[in-house]
């Protein structure tokens, strides 16, 4: 098997490239939340390394190059079947522990289906934050913007310890199959300039940068949203999505019903707050409501986590799609069949939609942190995809992977073609095959659909666009799967992540 060059390219002085998995195991945090390395995570990662140990001596091949390699990716998924209990006729991740060589494993893990990632995040670059927010450039110190916000990164495409701009293109579209991708914003106050105060990334700063990957791209790879916060001085808020939507257009608008400027969040169904929000969405022609849900961050609302609102919202409001982040789930509760009068995690999305009568209607849930995190255990995966298909509708699944938190999505889009929902699950709860047709729905069909593209038209300037060559070119001279030892791009430590609090604290923005 050819090697990886970019394995071997550091400096004799540069920092060696740890021995690692490809799967995203450790300590990690989307900025918002921080999760801690489980005893079941560790398991896994101990047979992922133990069996890359074997495997690669049998291959004769360098443990680096195998751990890269689809080889390293395919071990992995079978570490977590086994460390979920899981069998071959158990469903999970279609891997077994027969020798397999490269190319078979490569053909396990790809796909041509169109990738629409309606979940990512960027920070601007420290230069950029300070000129478009003078009145917090004096920030405390001790490089702590730099080191826990991850501004002014460095060049080396192997160090992913951050969340730039530059950081963005690699990593998304240079270092992963996604086709497009929604660029998403945080919550903070709102300014007398109808402006957001310190945001890490402001609603111009979002179509200024959509302008600009898609002017480098040669072919269009990013929407945005315009984010909104309807609790905070609605006059400000609704002057500030029509001058948006004018300037420069938007798909969608994103919103934190857990939010508040004093702590106190509000609900999608409240006709005081939520019903003018709603209403000009419509009056301005873009009925898209994307809701944070489930994930309590920092000093949100814990109340106004609860999808609850939903699908009353939905029912009030035919007309309007609402995609529920993270799904509604809940940090630390295991997903199992739905049981609607124990509704916990995904099932208070679950049990709002069938109250109401929803399914294959106007809610959808988004996988962002969800999936990266159910994916690593391979009952719970089946459970998590198999009950939203069950009960929203296989129209009604979209693709978010929430990076760049979490680096490159590219494990996450591998780990999701490669499940299997078991024919026992399916019989026990009624969850459908996962085809290949499903899939191709939920990893981009469903949310072109709701984002009014067009995947055929996008393909067709997919392949000679600028930045399609620019990755043929790059994957040629030093190899592929470049992502496969990348390092999570949020806190590592609780230390760490409660520094990033004190900044969000600082700022204005959610801690």
């Amino acid at each position: 098997m050819r090697r990886f060059p970019w394995i071997h390219m550091n400096k004799k002085t540069g920092r060696e490239l740890p021995v690692a998995t490809p799967l995203p195991l450790g300590n990690k945090s989307n900025g918002e939340f921080f999760w801690e390395q489980t005893p079941h995570e560790r398991k896994i990662e101990n047979l992922i390394l133990r069996k890359a140990e074997e495997r690669a001596r049998y291959f004769g091949m360098d443990r680096r190059d195998f751990l890269a390699s689809a080889l390293g990716m395919v071990t992995s998924m079978w570490a977590v079947n086994v460390a979920s209990g899981c069998g071959s006729d158990d469903g999970g991740f279609q891997v077994d522990d027969r020798p397999i060589d490269c190319d078979e494993a490569t053909e396990m893990l790809s796909g041509d289906e169109f990738i629409l990632d309606l979940q990512t995040h960027l920070i601007e670059d420290e230069q950029t934050w300070r000129e478009r927010n003078p009145m917090l450039s004096n920030y405390p110190g001790d490089g702590f913007a730099r080191a826990i916000t991850f501004w002014d990164c460095p060049v080396d495409p192997t160090d992913a310890t951050c969340i730039g701009p530059a950081q963005y293109l690699d990593q998304i579209f240079l270092q992963s199959d996604t086709s497009v991708a929604v660029l998403s914003g945080f919550p903070t106050g709102i300014c007398d300039d109808a402006t957001l105060c310190g945001s890490l990334i402001s609603n111009t700063a979002m179509a200024e940068w959509r302008d600009v990957f898609n002017s480098a791209a040669g072919s269009q790879r990013m929407v945005q949203h315009c984010q909104v916060n309807p609790n905070d001085r609605w006059d400000l808020q609704a002057a500030m999505m029509e001058r948006i939507h004018a300037e420069f257009g938007n798909r969608g608008w994103k919103c934190y019903p857990p939010w508040g400027p004093d702590g106190v969040g509000w609900w999608l169904d409240d006709e005081a707050v939520a019903g003018p929000f709603i209403e000009k969405c419509i009056e301005l022609g873009e009925p898209l409501v994307c809701a944070h849900k489930g994930i309590r961050l920092g000093n949100f609302s814990l109340l106004h986590t609860d999808p609850r609102d939903v699908g009353p919202a939905a029912l009030r409001y035919p007309e309007v799609d609402f995609v529920i982040y993270h799904s509604g789930m809940a940090l630390g509760h295991p997903e199992g069949p739905y049981d609607p009068d124990d509704a916990r995690g995904v099932d208070r999305l679950v049990k709002t939609v069938e109250e109401n009568g929803l399914k294959g209607k106007n809610v959808y849930a988004e996988m962002g942190t969800a999936w990266a995190l159910s994916m690593l255990n391979a009952e719970q995966a089946q459970h998590y995809v198999g009950k939203l298909l069950k009960y929203l509708g296989e129209d009604n699944l979209v693709w978010g992977s929430e990076c760049l938190w979490f680096g490159s999505p590219q494990p996450q889009i591998e780990m999701f073609r490669a499940l299997q929902i078991s024919e026992e699950f399916q019989e026990r709860y009624g969850y459908p095959e996962l085809t290949p047709e499903i899939k191709a729905k939920v990893l981009g069909g469903n949310g072109a659909r709701l984002y009014r593209i067009d995947p055929e038209e996008i393909r067709c300037t997919l392949d000679t666009s600028q930045l399609m060559l620019a990755k043929s070119q790059i994957d040629g001279e030093i190899g592929a799967r470049r992502w496969a030892f990348q390092e999570m791009s949020g806190p590592v430590t609780r230390r760490e992540f409660a520094k990033l609090l004190k900044w969000r604290e600082f700022i204005g923005a959610p801690a």
